[in-house]
């Protein structure tokens, strides 16, 4: 009697120990289940996400400054983009047509005339990359801007005070607000960079006096004239968005245009833009 007690009491560990077992493993495999949820939850949580952007871009090249370079409209965004969170790539290739225009570098101006010429440049916010300078001798900066520029109600009422001259008479501490980086980009808002009709960057249509004789003002058709260009130190805002060359552009090559959201790296607008003449 004894002994069977015992055998029945044995047995009946046995058969009890490997459910609690198989319980316990259940409930440690929930838990981790849980606590790996819970952490990969709040990582996608911690993501930032990318605004959307549309928008009608043209770009042209008629030979002088005259309807030439680039400009934007915003179509929609999924939120305002403040600019100084974004920056614009643009990249293209075509031919070299005239390897004498004076705003090319010297590297460029060695590519032979009907060799492939690829080009380009990236806009950042905030950063200098269209210059105005005091006398061609001395060199001296005497203002900057950013561009593109950009053009809204909201814009000019922020205290742009002239519109179509960004530059002005700032001085290099002075940002405006219409300077890319400045403004914000929401429906209706526009963007620009024209050529420049002299060397002097006083006006779009070139500054009494210079306007003759230099700048993109048609004197040599597709070509920046005037000796006392200095390549690679002026830059008009259209070679800061489209790259210095981009005068070398016809009617029927594309540029591809890209907005990149800087804190996501995510491309927000890409588009090849065909040129119009």
């Amino acid at each position: 009697m004894h002994y069977l007690k015992r055998m029945t009491r044995k047995n009946g560990d046995d058969g009890v120990s490997p459910v609690v077992g198989v319980m316990l493993m259940l409930v440690v495999t929930i838990i981790i289940a849980a606590v790996v949820s819970g952490f990969a939850g709040g990582l996608i949580n911690g993501q930032q996400k990318s605004p959307t952007l549309s928008m009608d871009v043209n770009i042209a090249n008629t030979g002088s400054y005259v309807g030439s370079g680039f400009t934007a409209s915003v179509l929609a965004v999924s939120q305002p983009i403040d600019t100084k969170n974004l920056k614009i790539v643009t990249t293209w290739s075509t031919t070299m047509k005239n390897n004498e225009s004076v705003d090319l570098s010297t590297t460029q101006s060695n590519i032979p005339e009907g060799n492939t010429f690829i080009g380009g440049n990236t806009s950042l916010p905030n950063s200098a990359n269209v210059y105005v300078y005091q006398g061609m001798k001395t060199k001296a900066v005497t203002s900057w801007a950013t561009a593109p520029f950009g053009m809204s109600q909201a814009i000019v009422a922020a205290g742009q005070t002239n519109p179509t001259d960004p530059i002005g008479k700032s001085s290099t501490a002075y940002q405006k607000p219409g300077w890319f980086g400045q403004y914000t980009l929401q429906q209706g808002v526009s963007l620009f960079a024209y050529p420049y009709g002299s060397d002097s960057g006083m006006a779009i249509a070139g500054a009494p006096g210079d306007a003759a004789d230099s700048g993109y003002n048609g004197a040599t058709q597709y070509a920046y004239t005037d000796g006392n260009y200095v390549a690679g130190q002026q830059v008009d805002p259209t070679q800061a968005v489209l790259g210095t060359g981009w005068e070398q552009l016809r009617a029927g090559d594309t540029v591809n245009v890209k907005v990149i959201y800087i804190p996501t790296g995510a491309a927000i607008f890409t588009k090849d833009v065909a040129v119009e003449g």
